[in-house]
């Protein structure tokens, strides 16, 4: 199951693209490419109904105008529109040489996380020790220029792709907020200039140093950049352990099972995925096994001629105390399957905001032009057979970060997951 991450960052930017191909050669290669995306849905799409769609039209309405375009930049482009109808994550057209913006994975950082709040690009995390926090940057700052640059003009090239997609708001504000946070990063020992509205909302300038974080790197995401592995435990106050991992890949597996096992005496355990865009599907069911005595499904895949069932074995000595997931609009697809089954089968309450609502699995292959084509060959439903792609997990509680709490320091969704072990 891949992260909705890789598609964020490789869709964010569509200009600038280099053609590698030699004229004489680019108009069968379209062709060719054009042929491998539409017979390749046609034939290995998990819904033989295609949700409604009239496939067969799609190709007579965006065939000539892929053989039409302008250049490659366009031919993707026309190819996106025509997967956008089947109104679904998990599919896309990545050129290989595109002039990707958003953060290069493994490079300097500034230590910001940025969440949209009321259309404004609030800080919402901030790494301990961070240059950022050292220059002065609090949680609740907004963000309102970089370099110089607007955050409505770093925006502009994605909001021209996202006009032409049939996105969700929620999709669209995991895009937006991207994007934005990929302007902060860049190469070790640079400067950023970052343009902020303070706790009075009055304007200040600060000059934040890049600097290299000691992040794990993982491969996970196959023909994709290395993806930084951010994993956090500790335990909160009222002997409440919490988890906090970013990417679901296999090198997380061993930290987390100990990670239980370390909070085994503990009241609760706050699992928090807020901002987790998925990863290895499996896990999801291996790390359940951890927290139920029983053998229970998570919910199931489903393809067009097969059906994968997420089950989870008990592990010996699990931790049976109370179980919280935080999930938000940038949680998805593992994340979404550990969270929505576990709170169907009533073992663990999920707080926060609904999930992204974007789990289906989802494999790569190349074109001809040597661009690469993702496609979802499988959905998934919950224990409960609900579908959770484009609806997303409900929180059993619902709360929303605001950026006074961020001001005042406070984790709202932290505040009602501990209040609801303890009580």
């Amino acid at each position: 199951m891949i992260a909705l991450l890789a598609v964020v960052s490789i869709t964010a930017q569509t200009t600038a693209i280099v053609n590698p191909l030699e004229k004489a050669d680019e108009a069968e290669l379209r062709r060719q490419s054009f042929e491998k995306v539409w017979s390749t849905i046609n034939e290995k799409h998990y819904d033989p109904t295609f949700g409604g769609v009239d496939w067969k039209k799609m190709r007579e309405i965006y065939e000539p105008k892929a053989a039409a375009a302008k250049d490659l930049n366009g031919f993707y482009a026309v190819l996106r529109q025509m997967l956008d109808e089947l109104k679904l994550s998990h599919f896309g057209i990545f050129p290989r040489n595109a002039q990707i913006q958003t953060a290069e994975f493994g490079g300097a950082i500034t230590g910001i996380g940025l969440k949209m709040i009321d259309g404004k690009f609030v800080v919402n995390r901030l790494e301990a020790g961070s240059s950022a926090e050292k220059a002065g940057i609090k949680k609740g700052f907004i963000v309102t220029k970089i370099d110089g640059k607007s955050i409505s003009d770093i925006l502009a090239p994605l909001e021209k792709v996202l006009a032409e997609r049939k996105e969700g708001e929620k999709t669209k504000q995991i895009y937006r907020e991207s994007v934005a946070a990929s302007y902060l990063d860049g190469n070790p020992g640079t400067v950023v200039k970052i343009e902020v509205l303070d706790a009075k909302d009055q304007p200040q300038v600060f000059s934040v140093a890049r600097y290299v974080a000691e992040y794990e790197l993982s491969e996970a995401l196959g023909n994709f950049p290395s993806q930084k592995v951010i994993f956090e435990s500790k335990r909160l106050d009222g002997n409440i352990g919490y988890i906090r991992f970013n990417i679901w890949v296999v090198p997380q597996m061993p930290k987390i099972r100990e990670a239980i096992r370390e909070f085994s005496d503990a009241k609760g355990i706050i699992f928090d995925l807020r901002g987790n865009p998925g990863g290895v599907g499996g896990m999801a069911p291996g790390i359940a096994g951890f927290l139920s005595k029983e053998k229970v499904s998570l919910g199931s895949m489903n393809g067009r001629a097969s059906q994968t069932n997420f089950i989870a074995y008990p592990q010996s000595n699990p931790f049976l105390g109370k179980i919280v997931i935080l999930t938000d609009h940038g949680s998805g697809s593992t994340s979404e399957v550990f969270a929505a089954g576990l709170q169907e089968i009533g073992r663990a309450k999920i707080i926060g905001e609904t999930s992204a609502g974007a789990v289906l699995l989802s494999v790569f292959d190349t074109l001809p032009t040597g661009a690469i084509f993702q496609y979802p060959i499988s959905d998934y439903k919950s224990p409960k057979n609900v579908l959770i792609e484009g609806r997303g997990v409900v929180p059993d509680t619902e709360v929303k970060t605001t950026r006074k709490s961020l001001l005042e320091g406070r984790d709202l969704q932290i505040e009602e997951a501990v209040k609801q072990i303890l009580n």
